[in-house]
This record gives structure tokens, C-alpha cells and sequence, in this order.
């Protein structure tokens, strides 16, 4: 093997230590451990917080799975063409202090004056949750007319569910109302939004409505009918050229891909539909993206639940060094 003939035994065993995902101190991606935040670009951070939603309370757990598991995933991406650990900066920050974690509004709080520090050392956030709750205090720290962006940010949002609620259960800050606060704060632009996967039974016919009338929806039944090519050139002419958020809710993938979920819903999905408009999104600026709802006591013994979430985090880091490496949006060109 003409790769292996130009290594020493010393970068030999670096380079099989990156597919040992038990050997070692886990870390997001195997990235070095950087809580000051210094020397980073790109920071991986967990956020072990399930007080917002008021049906399955595991998604704390999410963060210590994945990293166990994303230790073998430090690796270059293969459709790109690009290992975004030589081009960027990318540490794992550790996890969102929670010292009010049984009070979510509170915990909202705690949780945006962090981001707010991450954001302002110019750090590109990728959070692994935790219930999806998670989002809103994200957005509220690095989107809005109070952050460098100056203004709401375009949104790419997969989920089962439209999770653009009011207040709930006696807070507005719950794991479906990111979406809705997002909106009325003036963190994203509804004509910059799109969510994309919906399906599964809904409790009321009227569940998605407030979604319909504000973004760009697209259900399963659309991409059965019209096919991923035809939806990668939806989220293109809806996200355009500027800064863009990804948010992506476990629960639109089938629960053959991914069982450890919290409110899983029937008929996803697939993980290859999922990559496969991945693949397609080249040239967006993406600014900050979450996994949100990961229940790592719902996954099963072979961990494709943390599986998948190791490689979602290796396509965001990718994207966004690509992005950044080349600084020429290719969104135009996909149109």
C-alpha cells in the first residue's frame, strides 16, 4: 500500500488511532479539548439539557454518547474532497454550564450568555443536544440585530415536526418553539427558512399552519414526489448567498436509522436521502448548526444513533472549511 509505505510507526499508529473510537479521552471528532476557547475556529460543544420537553427527558445523555463514538470520525470528507481538520481550527469547547438546569427559562439564559462568548471570539457553534429546546437560546446569542450577523439569518431546518409553537406547558421556552421565537424575535428570516421532512400523524390538523404561512415547508410526501435533486434546489433558492443556520432534529430520519429518539415518528427519512442533500448544499455560509433529540437510552447496541450523529458533525465541520477555504458561494451556480 503505496500510503502506508511513506508513514513512520509513529504516524502509523496516529493514523489507526483516529478509527479507535474507545482508546483515549472522547472528545467531538477526537478534537483537542479547548474550554477557554482560545485557538479555535470551528467549536464542537455539548448541551446536555432535556427540561423542554415534556415527553421524553433522555436527550441529556447525548452529548457523552456521541462523543464516545464521533472519536473514530476525525476524517476527511470524501465528496468534498477536503479534511477540515487541516484547513480549520476546531476544538471541542465541552459542555453549556446549566447551574439553573430545573428551570428552563432560566437555563435559556445561562445557556445564551455562553453562546454569547463563543460568538463573540468569532467561533462557528456546533451543538449536539439535548432536546431541541437547545436551539433557541443559540440563535438569540449569534443571530438578531445584537450580533455580528446585524440582522435575522437564513434557517435549514429537518425535522418531523413544524416546532413553531407558542408558550407550552408553562414556558416559552420549549423544545417546539425555536422556531416560532425565531421569527418573532427577528433572529431568522422567514423568506431565508426552510424546513424540510414533516410527516407522520399530527394532533391537530392545525399544527403546521403557523409554519405554512410563514416558510418555506416541505413534507416527505414532497420529496417522494419531487425527489432530493428537486429539494437541494429548493433550499439553494430559498437560503441564497448569506449567513445560514442548520438545525437538524434527529426524528426526520426513519426510525430504521435512527431509533434513539426522543417523539420518533414512522416513515422518515433515510440516512441516504439525508447525505445525499448534504452533498448538494456546497457553497452555503453556514454560521452555526445543532443535532438536537438524541435519547442515547433509545439507541440499540450497535449505536447508529451516535453513529449517525458523528457523521452529521463531519459533514458540518466540512462544509463549513470548504466554504471557507474556497470563500466563493457556489449557491448560484446549483440554481
Amino acid at each position: 500500500m503505496e500510503f502506508a509505505k511513506g508513514l513512520t510507526e509513529e504516524e502509523m499508529n496516529e493514523y489507526s488511532l483516529k478509527y479507535r473510537y474507545w482508546s483515549g479521552i472522547p472528545t467531538f471528532l477526537r478534537a483537542p479539548h479547548r474550554p477557554n476557547m482560545e485557538d479555535t475556529e470551528i467549536g464542537l460543544i455539548g448541551f446536555p439539557y432535556s427540561g423542554g420537553n415534556p415527553i421524553e427527558r433522555m436527550q441529556h445523555h447525548g452529548p457523552r454518547a456521541v462523543r464516545n463514538r464521533s472519536c473514530a470520525y476525525q476524517r476527511a470528507h470524501r465528496f468534498l474532497q477536503i479534511n477540515p481538520f487541516d484547513t480549520m481550527k476546531i476544538s471541542d469547547l465541552g459542555d453549556v454550564p446549566l447551574p439553573n438546569i430545573l428551570n428552563p427559562d432560566r437555563s435559556a439564559e445561562d445557556a445564551e450568555k455562553y453562546f454569547r462568548k463563543v460568538h463573540e471570539k468569532g467561533i462557528i457553534p456546533i451543538t449536539v443536544g439535548g432536546d431541541h429546546s437547545i436551539t433557541t437560546p443559540i440563535l438569540r446569542a449569534i443571530a438578531g440585530k445584537n450580533s455580528k450577523q446585524k440582522g435575522p439569518i437564513g434557517m435549514i431546518h429537518f425535522d418531523a415536526h413544524a416546532d413553531s409553537w407558542g408558550p407550552t406547558a408553562g414556558t416559552a421556552n420549549h423544545a417546539g418553539a425555536a422556531f416560532f421565537i425565531g421569527a418573532e424575535e427577528g433572529l431568522i428570516d422567514p423568506k431565508r427558512t426552510i424546513q424540510i421532512g414533516f410527516h407522520g400523524s399530527v394532533a391537530t390538523l392545525e399544527q403546521e399552519q403557523w409554519s405554512q404561512s410563514m416558510y418555506t415547508v416541505t413534507t416527505m410526501a414532497d420529496i417522494e414526489e419531487k425527489g432530493i435533486d428537486w429539494l437541494a434546489k429548493e433550499v439553494h433558492r430559498v437560503i441564497g448567498d448569506g449567513p445560514t443556520y442548520l438545525s437538524f432534529d434527529l426524528d426526520v430520519l426513519d426510525l430504521a436509522y435512527a431509533p434513539g429518539v426522543a417523539d420518533p415518528e414512522v416513515n422518515g427519512m433515510t440516512t441516504r436521502e439525508v447525505f445525499s442533500l448534504l452533498n448538494k448544499l456546497r457553497g452555503l455560509d453556514i454560521v452555526g448548526a445543532d443535532i438536537a433529540c438524541f435519547c442515547p437510552p433509545l439507541d440499540n447496541e450497535a449505536q447508529i444513533t451516535a453513529l449517525l450523529c458523528s457523521e452529521l458533525m463531519l459533514h458540518f465541520v466540512a462544509h463549513i472549511a470548504d466554504y471557507r477555504k474556497t470563500r466563493q458561494p457556489l449557491a448560484a451556480a446549483a440554481r
